[in-house]
């Protein structure tokens, strides 16, 4: 194999695919890039750890066609450490590498090809388009909610629900649940699945801020989401997921509007001080005579904050782990929202002030005594 492309071209698509390639294998080839350049003058990047394939495809100039698996992490460091301009890459049958661009030469080992695992063949039972952008946005406002145990492998995802009405993106992992929703006017076939919490990450972070369409092909078992240059392939969690809706309250004693970022300010303020007690130590929401008095006590001190809000007629003190309402108030892009509680043993449930483009319900700590 013998190619020559920009540098800055390369280095994109051997970021973009190492994000599907195994750290840690007891088989080598899992942990590099597989190349392959053609005679039509593509050549494809491709990382596939057996849970997660991604491939780039980019333009260069083909002098021979071939292919080569490189270790990803040295490939990487390699292409990222070379100055703009074109890069030659050169494997004999011997698998041996040879990198050069400008006055800089590589001489590496490579990797048998063949022993690379193909991509899953996905024959779509299902097919969509979607903005890019929307997608993102969907997968930074649920996925941080997954759950991180095996206890449930269901939760260890997030639910797509795709209705003719639009999309929803639920995460919950028994101490909180959020959920994103957009309205789309589309005529699309109402279809569900559970996407792994790891796949969407790396979706997240190869997605553009665009409106450039992803097209999304799924079986039961598989999906595949396709935009620009790029595909990337991941199993699915098969299953059912849990009925989320039945969690959230339908009454709710307590009801008010308060500045989310006022909210967030003042919840980073009370954890400087929470340092390795975090259970010990929940945030304590203290909410009388129109006023959130916010605190929190830990071996290292205490401090407390007040918001004022519009609500003169009720009281009530609960307490929530600090990093459960970082995470939601980081993520929520309206000025205000509108806040839902019941109980000290209730969750707090978190809205937009009009509509439902997102809620975020967050089950409270056991507040002891201090």
């Amino acid at each position: 194999m013998r190619i020559l492309c920009e540098q800055e071209v390369l280095n994109e698509a051997v970021s973009v695919v190492s994000r599907a390639v195994s750290s840690r294998s007891s088989l080598p080839v899992l942990e590099g890039v597989y190349i392959k350049a053609s005679d039509d003058g593509k050549v494809r990047l491709t990382g596939n750890d057996m849970e997660i394939g991604i491939e780039a495809v980019i333009d260069a100039e083909v002098m021979q066609p071939g292919e080569i698996v490189i270790n990803a992490k040295m490939l990487s460091g390699i292409i990222r450490s070379l100055a703009p301009g074109k890069v030659s890459v050169e494997t004999n049958d011997k698998n041996q590498t040879l990198i050069k661009s400008g006055g800089a030469k590589f001489e590496i080992a490579g990797i048998a090809s063949d022993e690379f695992p193909d991509l899953p063949i996905v024959d779509p039972e299902y097919s969509i388009s979607i903005p890019a952008s929307i997608l993102k946005e969907m997968i930074t406002k649920t996925g941080f909610a997954v759950a991180v145990s095996e206890n449930n492998p269901i939760l260890t995802g997030c639910l797509l629900e795709i209705r003719n009405t639009g999309l929803t993106m639920v995460a919950l992992d028994g101490f909180r649940l959020a959920m994103c929703k957009t309205d789309m006017e589309n005529d699309f076939e109402e279809h569900s699945m559970i996407i792994p919490e790891k796949s969407l990450n790396e979706l997240g972070r190869v997605l553009g801020d665009t409106d450039e369409e992803v097209k999304i092909t799924a079986t039961s078992r598989n999906a595949i989401f396709m935009f620009d240059n790029v595909k990337m392939v991941t199993r699915l969690i098969e299953g059912n997921y849990i009925n989320y809706e039945s969690v959230i309250p339908k009454d709710n004693a307590i009801e008010f509007d308060c500045s989310t970022a006022q909210l967030l300010e003042s919840i980073q303020r009370v954890s400087l001080i929470i340092l390795n007690d975090v259970v010990k130590s929940p945030v304590r929401f203290n909410i009388e005579d129109g006023n959130i008095n916010i605190s929190c006590t830990t071996s290292a001190g205490s401090v407390d904050d007040n918001i004022p809000i519009d609500l003169t007629d009720a009281a009530l003190e609960i307490g929530f782990y600090n990093r459960y309402l970082l995470e939601a108030f980081r993520v929520i892009d309206s000025e205000i929202v509108h806040i839902k509680l019941n109980a000290a043993t209730g969750p707090m449930v978190i809205t937009p002030t009009d509509g439902d483009d997102f809620l975020y319900l967050i089950l409270p700590l056991r507040l002891h005594a201090e």
